[in-house]
Formats: structure tokens, sequence, C-alpha cells
């Protein structure tokens, strides 16, 4: 259990991090705001993947925040498709799209952690 829970909270500081380097694209010029927006878009999927598996593993409440953080995350990918034609306006909007996405899954990280310590605390 103990290393599902620093999964979990590894998994929240990724998240977190990803947050704040979709954040930081709104001060960026087009090509760095589409740079970004490719590698975050990488990021985000990789870390919904991760999340499945440690989906798998969960047998408390933490699953369904936890599959649900996947779900956002992997959306949050989505949004940032193909930018290589988009304007600075649609390069904005993905990204407000991107921010709002990763800040819904780290709401769920964040409840899946205190699910996870609630659990535990009982144990």
């Amino acid at each position: 259990m103990s290393s599902i829970k620093d999964s979990l909270d590894r998994a929240r500081s990724e998240a977190q991090e990803l947050h704040k380097k979709i954040e930081a694209n709104t001060t960026k010029d087009h090509a760095s705001i589409r740079a970004s927006l490719q590698h975050s878009a990488a990021q985000a999927q990789q870390l919904a993947a991760s999340l499945r598996t440690l989906g798998e593993a969960e047998r408390t409440d933490a699953k369904q925040h936890v599959n649900a953080a996947a779900a956002q995350l992997q959306d949050a990918a989505k949004h940032a498709g193909d930018v290589a034609a988009a304007s600075e306006a649609q390069l904005k909007q993905t990204n407000r799209a991107m921010l709002e996405k990763v800040r819904q899954a780290l709401a769920n990280l964040s409840r899946a952690v205190a699910a996870r310590r609630a659990a535990l605390a009982k144990a």
C-alpha cells in the first residue's frame, strides 16, 4: 500500500509541474507556445497512462478519482492535438483548455490522495 500512496503523491506532483508549465505558456510567443503545448500533450499522455496503471492497482475510493484524473489528462492531451497550423488565438485557447483539464485532474488526484489517507487511517 505504501508504494501506491507514494505513486499517488508522485503523480500529483507531476501533474502540478505540468500545470505550472502550461500556465507559464500565457507569457510566451507563438512558436514557444506551440512547442510547449506539444511537449505538454506528450507529458499528459504519459501521466494518464501511468495513472491508468495505478488505478488498476487501487482498491479504495481513490480508484474513481485516479481514473477520472487519467481521463482528464488524456483529454488535455487531445486538446493539443494538431497545433502546427493554429493561429495565436487558437493556441491560447488550446492552452486554456489544457490548463483547465490539468486543473481538474489535479483536483481528482488530491481527492485520491485524501481517500487513500482515510483508508490507511481506518486500517
